[in-house]
């Protein structure tokens, strides 16, 4: 055990070497997600006067032109070798999705027009990604076979976590400490800048590892095989039905949790990113055992039992308010990175467990598809639901919950929904259970 963990990450051999581009990357994401997404690409949208309502229709854009990854397959399998189309596309979807949301508002000064150009802006990013993105999916799982991916999952995101949490912890202190002079907007805006700088490094990075041959039984690619093969393989169809329900749930709120906090409780930027940047820790003392659950009862058992342990943090969440964020807030965050631990490592492979060996990009790519399917139609319920609820309250056991604490509330029923479909239908997704029945 000792000798694969320290192969894990090596420029030795080539599997290590392609481990070490994953981790370089995930680690480039994890940074550039903290300073451009979640709650710095709130304040920045805030800071143009874009509302609640008009901050959920931008969000749920991605998900339409994820549509488009039908064809992803399609295009990337006419090439046997895709290295440098992907690496195009990657220093494309970062230009778009970075630079251009960060240029258009000094561009563009109506705040109507603004708003087209914003949308406008992040579709083309997003239809590049959905055109390339499953291309590297496909191209990395060559490097973390079953034999090593619980081990890689849980460094990949014990260090990701440490360099991102503290980088977004640094960035808030700056924030904060900015955010009474006529620099705090400045501040926002220019770590956007910096991430665009860091983005074009991944781009020359996810170009270095090996690029291996790509399995498959057509040698002409067919535009309906995305839709057919996996239909054809119920077990893969059971795991994305996982994905869907619990992509669906986690969407509703997602979009309005940091407005939330920002506008309505209050909470600043050093207090959040503070808390954040515990999870790491908890990660690192709590993975033994994460490795353990999963070894001994397999990746849907560990997942459903820990969303359902995580459901009442989230009905927790939709108490909060300003007057009791500092114990309650806390408090919430902590239980969820202690369960949060074997429920993201199991949950991330839960699109790999029944994935076919052969045809992959159409298999990922029919994945990603209809996730970002279920994203859009949760973050569409949640932006309808925030609409429609406006400045409304509903009241249960005597407590009253505005519109955002409502969503937080279904969220909370979804960690119990999933869980019930994933033990109805446990003897076909786990593949042992499957195996013995065969048998």
């Amino acid at each position: 055990m000792k000798r694969r963990n320290n192969s894990l990450f090596t420029l030795k051999t080539e599997h290590g070497r392609g481990r070490c581009v994953m981790l370089t990357s995930s680690v480039l994401m994890s940074i550039n997600a903290w300073l451009t997404t979640d709650i710095f690409y709130t304040s920045f949208l805030m800071i143009y006067g874009i509302d609640l309502v008009n901050i959920g229709i931008i969000t749920f854009i991605p998900y339409i032109a994820s549509f488009f990854s039908l064809l992803g397959p399609s295009l990337l399998e006419r090439f046997p070798r895709r290295r440098w189309i992907l690496a195009l596309g990657r220093l494309l979807y970062h230009t778009f999705n970075i630079l251009g949301i960060t240029l258009v508002p000094v561009l563009v000064q109506d705040p109507s027009q603004r708003i087209l150009c914003f949308i406008v802006v992040i579709f083309l990013a997003n239809l590049v990604n959905a055109l390339f993105g499953s291309g590297y999916s496909v191209w990395h799982l060559n490097f973390i076979p079953e034999s090593v991916r619980a081990d890689y999952i849980l460094k990949q995101s014990t260090i990701s976590s440490f360099i991102g949490i503290g980088i977004s912890l640094i960035s808030g202190v700056v924030a904060d400490a900015l955010s009474a002079s006529p620099y705090a907007d400045a501040i926002i805006i220019a770590f956007r800048y910096v991430a665009y700088v860091l983005a074009l490094v991944e781009v020359v990075v996810l170009a270095l590892p090996k690029e291996y041959p790509y399995p498959r039984t057509r040698s002409r690619p067919r535009l309906r095989d995305i839709i057919i093969m996996p239909f054809s393989c119920k077990p893969f169809m059971l795991s994305l039905a996982v994905i869907m329900l619990h992509t669906f749930f986690t969407n509703i709120p997602v979009s309005f949790v940091n407005y939330y906090l920002l506008s309505d409780v209050g909470v600043q930027y050093t207090f959040i990113y503070g808390i954040n940047m515990i999870y790491p820790f908890v990660l690192i003392a709590l993975q033994p055992l994460a490795r353990r659950l999963i070894s001994r009862y397999g990746w849907f058992k560990v997942t459903a039992v820990s969303m359902l342990v995580h459901a009442p943090s989230w009905a927790a969440f939709a108490c909060v308010n300003a007057t009791n964020y500092l114990w309650l807030y806390t408090l919430m965050r902590l239980y969820q990175h202690v369960v949060g631990v074997a429920l993201n490592t199991a949950y991330a492979n839960v699109s790999y467990v029944n994935l076919p060996q052969q045809d992959q990009t159409n298999y990922i790519s029919f994945y990603q598809l209809a996730s970002s399917l279920s994203a859009f139609l949760g973050l569409m319920s949640g932006t309808m639901l925030i609409a429609w609820i406006g400045d409304s309250t509903l009241t249960l056991f005597g407590m009253r919950f505005a519109s955002v604490p409502v969503l937080l509330l279904i969220q909370s029923l979804g960690n119990v929904v999933v869980p019930v479909f994933i033990f109805r239908k446990f003897h076909i997704l786990d593949p042992q259970t499957r195996e013995a029945l065969r048998a």
